[in-house]
């Protein structure tokens, strides 16, 4: 498969989520702190590109598997301070689910699939191709996180955010 350029992804990225990143429950997700300085919004997107990226390299369903990976920590609230009935590692991924569902339809059971179980180890191990690019994306961009070095996305994330702005 032919390698695509920068641009490229980054339009066929949006293209794939434009309409959940133009709604202004996805947009709201900027206000809940995730890892250290870095909000849920802006680790969402940096793991669906890279999901992108992989998924479409690998020739599998790219659009409902990136799609599913916009949405894994789709929860709204501030894990910090909101607490539930068990921890957030295990109640998130399920209040993800509901409000996907909530705001745009049913999910495909690969989609809800990807979604609980990207906690791995924490939760089941994924049994799909696309659970398991979540999941290792994941833990990759929240380790970028937490070290600082996701700042190195920050020009792929802004042009994401400025082509959805446009479009939306």
């Amino acid at each position: 498969m032919k390698k695509l350029g920068k641009e490229q992804n980054i339009i066929e990225y949006c293209a794939t989520v434009e309409d959940l990143l133009s709604h202004e429950k996805v947009k709201e997700m900027k206000n809940y702190p995730h890892h250290g300085k870095i909000d849920t919004h802006f680790h969402s997107v940096y793991v669906s590109f890279k999901v992108f990226r992989i998924s479409k390299a690998l020739g599998l369903d790219y659009k409902s598997i990136t799609r599913a990976a916009l949405l894994h920590d789709f929860y709204l609230y501030d894990w910090h301070t909101t607490k539930h009935g068990e921890m957030h590692a295990w109640y998130h991924p399920k209040e993800a689910v509901r409000n996907a569902e909530k705001y745009f339809g049913r999910l495909s059971d690969m989609q809800k699939e990807m979604i609980l179980h990207h906690m791995w180890p924490l939760a089941k191990t994924p049994r799909t191709t696309g659970g398991f690019i979540l999941t290792v994306c994941d833990k990759h961009c929240a380790n970028m996180d937490l070290t600082g070095l996701s700042k190195y996305f920050l020009p792929i994330y802004n042009e994401i955010i400025e082509r959805s702005e446009n479009n939306g």
